[in-house]
């Protein structure tokens, strides 16, 4: 419903384009249909994958060694149809292909854009709290972990506004969304644990964390150049480039 009404609000304030202006269908506007979509989407993916190059490296050595299993679904079936198939397209649908167009629309900065409306994103998983408290028996816990979830939903709405300025892809964004929830934040107990079974591990895993950090920050920028993203006007892309 709500992905519904948010591009409904869309589609009844778009106004057809003026002069020389760029003209747009609701599926462009969207970011739905794009050019090189595919091409988005898998620079997008190698991306993100490489920003848990550590994490990835450090659950095949699980896996090698037995500490873990190669898949697993926590919370069974349906929480994870929820976690990698329902939430990223709802979420990154109307938190970033209709919010972002209508902050683009509204004309303020690309920073702003960036930084800013990823508050609203984040706020809306407080819910979270009543499901925590529930669990935990303890508000100041449940408070705690609802603080985190805000502060990292808060960096991954960042990036994922960046993804769709850069590339106008929304698929790619909703794929980097849900990489990242299967992924979840990183195991770092090894590092530190000594009960840990890859704590062995921990001098060579860690480096891999921080080559997978320093080639996430070193292709941000040219990973997503060449695109013709609707969502970025000639002085948004001077800014981001």
């Amino acid at each position: 419903l709500s992905c519904l009404c948010s591009a409904a609000l869309i589609r009844v304030l778009a106004r057809p384009a003026v002069g020389y202006e760029p003209s747009f269908s609701l599926a462009e506007l969207l970011g739905i249909r794009c050019e090189k979509q595919l091409m988005a989407c898998c620079c997008c993916l190698v991306l993100t994958a490489s920003l848990f190059l550590g994490p990835l490296v450090q659950h095949a050595v699980g896996v090698a060694e037995g500490a873990t299993d190669f898949v697993s679904l926590p919370g069974g079936r349906w929480v994870a149809m929820r976690n990698l198939v329902l939430a990223p397209i709802t979420e990154e649908f109307v938190f970033r292909a209709c919010l972002v167009r209508l902050w683009i629309g509204a004309g303020l900065p690309t920073l702003a854009i960036i930084f800013c409306s990823p508050c609203c994103f984040a706020l809306a998983h407080t819910h979270h709290f009543i499901e925590h408290v529930r669990r935990t028996r303890s508000k100041q816990q449940a408070l705690i972990q609802v603080a985190f979830q805000v502060f990292y939903t808060s960096l991954f709405g960042m990036y994922s506004n960046f993804l769709l300025l850069r590339t106008g892809s929304t698929l790619a964004v909703i794929l980097a969304h849900s990489f990242c929830n299967h992924q979840g934040f990183p195991d770092l107990a090894f590092l530190v644990n000594k009960q840990e079974p890859l704590h062995r591990h921990r001098g060579w895993l860690g480096a891999v964390y921080l080559v997978g950090i320093a080639a996430f920050a070193l292709l941000m920028a040219p990973m997503t150049r060449e695109f013709p993203s609707s969502f970025k006007t000639v002085v948004q892309d001077r800014q981001l480039s």
